[in-house]
């Protein structure tokens, strides 16, 4: 289930996720670099000082912000024409442009909505809730392939594609999970699923109707430092009604332009403060080195679908087309297949062709299809199990032991299971030595003990094959030739030289395993192999 969560969500929506984190990566810089560029404001600087400073160089100014970075912009009118400049705070003149940078404001557009307005952010919200189950399942993933969370960073096996994707994952799942989280909340925000619209302060009744208070004379200015302002709009020139309005980190007030006295002020709310912490996570604005750590860990997720997708695609033809497959309600003897990446399969189709050669009506099917009600006319049930991780049923077994142990009594046909491992595993064949012990537990009637083969091991294979045909009566021959893994750790340069002295892997003919010699030695548990001629 976790898998199929998993794996169809990355499908459906790898184009949208992708470009997702890929804008979000490019957005993640913006934050960090305008940090660098911005003037930095002198400690213990008030936002009186810094708006007679900015009063005396641009005496029509109407407003000055602060953005999170830091940067302090002014806005003012002179002889009727608007200008705007980043600010110095120590002088309180321009040194910039205050225009808005248009890449930013195209990436940004790109990436909340596609510029296809709400529908675009409404897909886009779905790309991140899509992100955010791809995170969650991979986590759970991740979590049952090393054996637990106190493994999480434990050292991987197998194919390079599948192990450089979980290696992705585990680093990059954190921020994948807050990033998801939190555009989420945003797009709720947006379309005002959310009570966070803040609260303004009641507008006063009355002023004191006097006007030409200076700002750095007034006291609220004067206790609030700059680090904590947002935004100081000034009183609209000769209207004698108007006031300041102050908004800082804590809240907005209104100031009396007549005597600078604090006419009206409202707390920021709970919600409020959310939504500007989640704003903060999710852009980068105000922690632009977390804004640039989330840009690195969302560029695992192109890298994250290309290997998801080759993993996929590398285990679809796992599962080969078997001929003569008879039906389950036909056949005397039911093959049912525990496999993850499709390589017990393979032993599958050759047990199966060995039976059917061998006269014996043989129906293979995957584990998790297991119905003894369907098997009318069945004489035995074999069972080739592969584990998955820290000892769960892989793919094509899920859900066996649950319809297993919901059984009141196990069918009554003799059973076989076989194990496939590796022994440099801790949890060697768990999941075939968990479903040895349900079916015994079940009392089950067996028709070989339990037994396993190591790393694909032809020799094992057909070990157990001679002591099933010795169950069976008859003369049963299993060649199995196993797709051999790429050497990860082999010297490339030492292949032209192993072929020349007839020692490369594609010198070795497939191995068979005379039957007689098979029988006679299982119980050994070795076999002598012959080339096979």
């Amino acid at each position: 289930m976790i898998r199929t969560l998993h794996r169809w969500p990355g499908l459906l929506a790898l184009a949208l996720v992708t470009i997702l984190s890929l804008s979000g990566a490019a957005l993640s810089v913006f934050p960090a670099v305008e940090r660098i560029t911005a003037p930095q404001v002198e400690t213990g600087l008030t936002v009186a000082t810094l708006a007679e400073r900015i009063q005396v160089v641009y005496p029509g100014v109407e407003q000055i912000r602060r953005s999170p970075s830091g940067r302090i912009t002014a806005y003012w009118f002179d002889q009727g024409a608007p200008g705007a400049a980043v600010i110095d705070p120590a002088t309180g003149a321009g040194v910039a442009s205050a225009d808005p940078n248009q890449a930013l404001r195209w990436l940004t557009n790109f990436h909340r909505s596609l510029f296809l307005g709400d529908g675009g952010r409404i897909a886009m919200a779905a790309g991140a809730a899509a992100m955010l189950v791809l995170s969650l399942s991979g986590a759970m993933l991740v979590v049952r392939r090393a054996g637990g969370w106190r493994h999480w960073f434990a050292s991987l096996r197998g194919p390079f594609t599948g192990r450089l994707h979980v290696e992705i994952a585990r680093i990059a799942v954190i921020g994948l999970v807050l990033s998801s989280t939190t555009a989420l909340w945003m797009t709720a925000s947006t379309f005002d699923l959310l009570p966070d619209g803040g609260v303004l302060p009641v507008a006063p009744a009355e002023v004191s109707g006097e006007t030409g208070f200076a700002p750095g004379r007034m006291p609220t200015l004067r206790r609030t430092p700059v680090a904590e302002l947002r935004e100081l709009s000034f009183p609209y020139p000769g209207d004698a009604t108007d006031v300041f309005t102050l908004k800082t980190d804590r809240g907005t007030g209104y100031l009396d332009q007549g005597d600078g006295a604090l006419l009206a002020w409202a707390d920021l709310t709970g919600w409020e403060r959310v939504s500007e912490t989640i704003y903060m996570l999710h852009t980068g604005q105000g922690a632009a080195t977390l804004g640039l750590v989330l840009g690195l860990m969302a560029l695992g997720v192109p890298a994250m679908g290309a290997t998801g997708v080759l993993v996929w695609l590398a285990g679809r033809p796992g599962r080969p087309r078997i001929r003569g497959n008879q039906p389950a309600g036909r056949a005397e003897t039911i093959l049912l297949v525990g496999s993850e990446g499709g390589s017990t399969w393979g032993f599958a189709a050759t047990l199966h062709a060995a039976l059917t050669k061998a006269g014996q009506s043989v129906h293979v099917g995957p584990m998790s299809g297991f119905g003894p009600e369907r098997y009318t006319n069945a004489r035995r049930i074999i069972l080739l199990a592969a584990t998955y991780g820290d000892g769960a049923a892989p793919a094509s077994a899920k859900g066996f032991l649950d319809r297993l142990n919901a059984t009141d009594r196990a069918p009554d046909i003799p059973l076989a299971v076989l194990g496939f491992g590796d022994r440099s595993f801790p949890a060697y064949c768990a999941f075939a030595k968990s479903v040895a012990t349900a079916a015994e537990a079940k009392g089950w009637p067996e028709l070989l003990p339990l037994d396993t083969i190591d790393r694909q091991s032809p020799q094992d294979f057909a070990r157990w094959g001679g002591a099933l045909g010795d169950a069976l009566w008859i003369e049963l021959e299993l060649t199995h030739q196993p797709v051999q893994p790429q050497n990860d750790h082999a010297d490339p340069r030492l292949a032209p030289r192993l072929r020349r002295r007839g020692a490369g892997p594609d010198r070795h003919p497939p191995l068979r395993v005379s039957p007689r010699l098979a029988r006679a030695t299982a119980a050994r548990g070795r076999v002598r192999t012959v080339p096979d001629g």
